[in-house]
């Protein structure tokens, strides 16, 4: 999950990141990629229909009157490959 906030002047500022992933741990506790040494795995993975909050802060040039907010989930199936699965824009509207 990526978080990106567009300023009304256009600037591009990265909020945040957040990564879903199973992780394979081998007998002492290591982290490994082969599935002949993983013994044990960690899940750490967003289920299929399930939903999380989380919370992205940062901090926006003074003179920004609004920005638009978007956040955006992409799966990897495989090393190269991604898919959007799914993504949501607001616009913040800032009075001073």
């Amino acid at each position: 999950m990526e978080v990106t906030a567009k300023t009304d002047k256009g600037q591009v500022i990265n909020m945040g990141k957040k990564e879903y992933w199973e992780l394979g741990m081998d007998l002492d506790g290591d982290h490994r990629l082969g599935a002949w040494q993983i013994k044990e795995i960690i899940d750490l993975t967003l289920p299929p229909r399930k939903t999380t909050e989380e919370r992205f802060a940062t901090e926006l040039p003074a003179d920004t009157k609004s920005a638009e907010v978007e956040v955006k989930v992409t799966y990897f199936p495989a090393p190269g490959k991604a898919l959007e699965i799914h993504k949501v824009v607001k616009k913040l509207n800032f009075e001073k």
